[in-house]
């Protein structure tokens, strides 16, 4: 694996865990999954550069393995 595919792949992690977090972190205050994932999305489509939200929902086509439901259903979201 070269140096730029290993970089992808550690930056794809990074960005799964953040997106992770911020759904597990609103899901609390949230009545529900859905609502939560609308919190998120709100949140990425706000503070996430375009570069991080395109990469992540490439992460998402390729499978989205680790992602979480409400973090997945966010991406949904922002398109």
């Amino acid at each position: 694996m070269t140096n730029v595919t290993t970089n992808t792949l550690d930056s794809a992690e990074h960005l799964v865990r953040m997106a992770n977090s911020i759904a597990e972190n609103l899901r609390h205050g949230a009545s529900s999954d859905s609502d939560a994932a609308q919190q998120v999305a709100h949140h990425l489509r706000r503070f996430w550069a375009g570069s991080m939200k395109t990469q992540l929902k490439q992460y998402v086509l390729a499978g989205g393995q680790g992602l979480s439901d409400v973090a997945r259903q966010a991406i949904d979201l922002i398109g």
